[in-house]
């Protein structure tokens, strides 16, 4: 089994399993959107038209990944309306946050944003209401009734087959009956089941997955794989935990070799271990940061913030997005008091440093940090780069309009 499939699988597998009140073949819920933050405002869902609704979050690592892949997709079917919703949004001020973070990711994110209303209509009425849990998540909605749910990494056959007029509802219910059944299977697969009942389980889903000739988008469900990738992926998870906790280093070491031992002939284990090392510095920078926040807060502690500040500085950060979202946050967060613009101008520059000065967003929050430390020539530099490589018209329009401002400040000064 393809990679991608069990991405899928692991991803859905944190899905209610219960009935849910909504379902495939059901009218779509009401489109209520509290503010718009990309894109024409919709104030409703056409019943003529198709539509893609996607729910996502700004802290949300699966969803940064596929938000890309959604543009793409967008671009090839410009007959569908696509529109990402924010829910389960954390943090003080999330219009700001959702705001910073669609400006950032620029031309990426290249589809109509909205945020959820106050009281989790979106949430509750969609998500919840369809029995799903986990983010990224899409709704495939043609002529007001929901044809397709599931993650945005597939939703490329669906909306191949709804242009074509060939997509098959009564099949989709089918399928989406098996797709529960596979989380199901999955997710006793990740907690240890017996051998003997999930063969006997597995094989009553083999059949069903080939009546319907497949319903995973890279192949046929094979459930001995799907076991062993059950498994390897509980392996890395209790690996993933003890590196996060800071565990001693032969614990760490002894599931490392674990993990390593049932990972797959078509994975990587090298980049993984990668991407756990990487998560793990990630978590121990959202753990400083939020202390930092209080730290620096209106009845904050300035001593506990400069060991806070120099925590942040002495993690070896390699993601430019956490990076650039903590040095931005420094600058504008409102809740923040005393800025520390000489940390914000060190992480940004990091930043910068990891992305290869390829990411104009990156580059912007740095000339931000210079431009307030007094730094202008410097910030117009660092400006002037972002607007080189940006290549979404609205950001490169923004971003050339904050260049126009840090010029006009140095020839005010001159």
């Amino acid at each position: 089994m393809k990679r991608l499939a069990v991405l899928l699988l692991a991803s859905l597998a944190a899905s209610n399993l219960n009935a849910a009140p909504i379902g495939i073949g059901d009218g779509a819920p009401a489109l209520k959107i509290s503010r718009w933050v990309k894109g024409d405002a919709i104030p409703s869902l056409d019943s003529n038209k198709t539509y893609v609704v996607e729910f996502w979050a700004t802290w949300c690592g699966p969803c940064k990944v596929s938000i890309p892949h959604l543009t793409e997709l967008a671009h090839d079917f410009t007959n569908i309306t696509f529109i990402g919703v924010d829910v389960f949004e954390n943090g003080d001020h999330p219009d700001a946050l959702v705001s910073d973070f669609v400006k950032r990711m620029g031309d990426k994110m290249d589809y109509h944003v909205g945020m959820d209303t106050a009281d989790k209509f979106m949430a509750d009425n969609w998500m919840k209401a369809a029995g799903q849990n986990g983010i990224p998540t899409a709704f495939l909605i043609h002529q007001g009734q929901i044809f397709w749910i599931g993650h945005p990494l597939a939703l490329e056959k669906p909306l191949t087959e709804i242009t074509a007029g060939t997509f098959d509802i009564e099949k989709a219910k089918q399928t989406a009956r098996v797709i529960q059944k596979i989380n199901a299977f999955y997710s006793k697969a990740m907690k240890g089941a017996g051998d003997a009942e999930l063969v006997a389980e597995g094989k009553e889903i083999e059949d069903l997955d080939q009546k319907l000739g497949g319903v995973l988008p890279n192949g046929p469900f094979n459930s001995q794989e799907v076991i062993k990738q059950a498994k390897f992926q509980s392996a890395v998870n209790a690996y993933q935990r003890a590196v996060v906790a800071g565990g001693n280093e032969a614990e760490i070491s002894q599931l490392e070799a674990e993990a390593r031992a049932r990972t797959p002939k078509d994975a990587d284990f090298d980049a993984i271990k990668k991407q756990v090392l990487d998560h793990a510095e990630g978590a121990k920078a959202d753990a400083i940061f939020t202390k930092y926040k209080v730290a620096v807060g209106a009845n904050g502690d300035p001593a506990q913030a400069a060991e806070l500040g120099r925590q942040l500085q002495g993690l070896n950060l390699k993601n430019s997005q956490e990076l650039n979202e903590i040095a931005w946050a420094i600058l504008t967060n409102d809740s923040i008091k005393q800025r520390d613009l000489n940390l914000a101008t060190a992480l940004a520059k990091a930043g910068v440093d990891v992305s290869n000065g390829n990411e104009p967003a990156v580059l912007d929050t740095y000339a931000r940090a210079l431009s307030d430390s007094g730094k202008v020539a410097d910030a117009i530099d660092a400006e002037k780069k972002a607007v080189d490589v940006a290549q979404d018209p609205a950001m490169k329009s923004d971003l050339q309009a904050t260049l126009d401002k840090y010029q006009a400040s140095a020839d005010k000064t001159k």
